[in-house]
């Protein structure tokens, strides 16, 4: 199951103007994690947000200011998230700015170790009744968008917590073709661990796949001034040195040696080794 839209009835709260239903391939502990990770929506959901502002966050969830993608300025959205862990619930209201006094109300039920059915309910003050149904359609639209990409999220970041490995073994090589039969970048794996070959300015490098903070795949984004961009949360490294340029107290794990070999073959090893 996909999504499926259910219109407001005539019957339910004035307010009420449709649900959004849809199976998700991921545990409650991930969705929980993304239900209180406020800071991937400008990133991650790039299309819909273009800025965020927390004001305060918690186990309880967040509030913070809002600016929409093609939204006028100001008028920016005030956005309070609270979760409710022992309802398994989590209730978003807009406090301010356009659609003020909306609330969408998203319930979960467990359905395996990685499987959960969630249901997302729409109430919208002010819609006219005959209106009601295009309402809800459309705020059913834009949850499918925004699940379709924290879907891929959580499911990227749970396989990359179960590959985590402890320790690794120095004394592994990797040797890869001809370096003009090469598309970069090039994801390899070397002592259990993936990363990025490419190359800057004719100089052959290699840099961790992941993001430190959250694990967020780091392959497709493009090197520009020595550095690479998570598309999750916006963090930048320099893919030289493995600091992080954007402020955040992480930093890339350490990468092998790329060397040439002569014969246009690479070869990836530890340093020291």
């Amino acid at each position: 199951m996909k999504y499926i839209f259910q219109p407001a009835e005539a019957d339910n709260c004035v307010n009420h103007v449709g649900s959004y239903r849809r199976r998700l391939p991921v545990s409650l502990e991930r969705m929980y994690e993304n239900t209180l990770d406020w800071a991937h929506l400008p990133h991650l959901h790039e299309s819909s947000f273009a800025q965020i502002r927390c004001l305060d966050a918690g186990a309880w969830g967040w509030k913070a200011e809002v600016a929409n993608v093609g939204a006028s300025n100001p008028p920016n959205s005030l956005i309070e998230l609270k979760l409710d862990r022992q309802a398994r619930r989590w209730i978003t209201r807009n406090l301010e700015g356009p659609n003020k006094g909306a609330e969408i109300w998203t319930h979960v039920f467990v359905e395996g170790e990685s499987s959960l059915d969630i249901v997302v309910d729409f109430y919208v003050p002010d819609v006219a009744p005959e209106a009601k149904e295009k309402v809800g359609l459309a705020y059913a639209k834009a949850y499918e968008q925004l699940y379709d990409e924290d879907v891929s999220m959580m499911v990227e970041r749970q396989q990359q917590i179960n590959r985590r490995v402890e320790g690794f073994d120095r004394s592994e090589t990797l040797t890869l073709s001809s370096a003009k039969k090469l598309i970069l970048p090039t994801l390899v794996t070397l002592s259990q661990r993936s990363f990025v070959v490419n190359q800057i300015d004719g100089e052959w490098i290699a840099y961790s796949a992941q993001c430190p903070h959250q694990m967020g795949p780091l392959i497709d984004s493009s090197i520009v001034q020595d550095e690479v961009r998570c598309p999750w949360h916006g963090f930048t490294f320099n893919v030289r040195t493995g600091e992080c340029t954007s402020g955040g107290v992480c930093q890339l794990t350490e990468a092998p040696l790329v060397v040439n070999d002569g014969d246009d073959g690479l070869i990836l090893k530890w340093t020291g080794t």
